[in-house]
């Protein structure tokens, strides 16, 4: 170890700089390499999962959906037993699940249901909610609220005055997803601002639902949230409540100047529609 201590003295300032950093130019190749490696075995490792799991996932599902199975038929199964102790598998398991809740309606739907609170899949999806990333915050909720779970409304509530905001925008969707647009009324003391970005999204789900229940939307005029304002202004111009255009006007004159453009859009577009409507008669 002298020899080595005396050997490197040798060598100039430079020298040592060079030696030095020539050596962890190397060592930050290998850890590179090593870097990739390991993820190229990951991904290897990820593909052979799904390849294995999928088809088994794929059967099982269409026998709980088809053939009226229940888990605890499933779990007569050695095989699946074994698969079922694994979250990996589990995670795959109600992926699936909700893609063929997506396809069908009606009692296969129910079923399906069924199958996600009694297994303890729901679970995976409340696990979710509570982790501290956002995104898989909103898988959460969007998993509870494709399979209909009425119960969950609360929980997702409280992510509407998220300070994030895809989270705000997919809490509020799923939210009037579970309770319909009579659900809204809870806004109506809501006071973190609601953007155009949320909004269009909003009244986009809105539509695709085609919800039949349309509520009295005057409430939210009376708002002293702005941009609930202009949000109540636009769905009375999607549902046509034309019994508002009073209060509209007045809103011509509101000390912001988004509620008073948005005020004289609709105006317009519910005027438009009551002469079209008067014409038609």
């Amino acid at each position: 170890m002298k020899e080595v201590s005396n050997y490197w003295e040798i060598f100039s300032l430079n020298e040592k700089v060079l030696v030095t950093l020539t050596v962890l130019f190397f060592v930050s190749i290998l850890f590179s390499l090593s870097l990739i490696i390991i993820r190229r075995d990951h991904s290897r490792k990820k593909k052979k999962f799904k390849e294995n799991y999928s088809k088994h996932v794929e059967e099982h599902l269409f026998s709980i959906a088809f053939d009226n199975r229940t888990l605890e038929e499933l779990q007569q199964e050695k095989l699946f037993k074994k698969y079922w102790k694994r979250r990996s598998y589990k995670r795959l398991f109600l992926k699936e699940l909700i893609k063929l809740h997506r396809l069908y309606g009606g009692e296969i739907a129910v079923k399906l249901q069924q199958f996600y609170t009694h297994s303890g899949l729901i679970q995976l999806s409340y696990y979710k909610i509570r982790h501290r990333k956002w995104y898989l915050k909103c898988e959460g909720i969007q998993e509870l609220s494709e399979l209909e779970i009425n119960k969950a409304a609360g929980v997702i509530f409280k992510y509407t005055r998220s300070e994030n905001e895809t989270l705000k925008m997919v809490a509020l969707i799923e939210f009037l997803h579970l309770k319909g647009l009579e659900g809204l009324y809870l806004l109506k003391n809501y006071k973190n601002p609601l953007n155009d970005w949320i909004q269009l999204n909003l009244l986009e789900s809105i539509k695709e639902k085609q919800m039949n229940k349309v509520p009295d939307f005057g409430y939210l005029l009376a708002s002293k949230n702005p941009s609930l304002v202009i949000f109540g202004m636009r769905l009375m111009v999607l549902f046509q409540q034309s019994q508002h255009l009073e209060a509209i006007q007045n809103l011509v004159n509101s000390p912001y100047r988004k509620v008073q453009l948005e005020a004289r859009n609709s105006l317009f577009a519910l005027s438009f529609e009551q002469e079209q409507t008067e014409d038609c008669r």
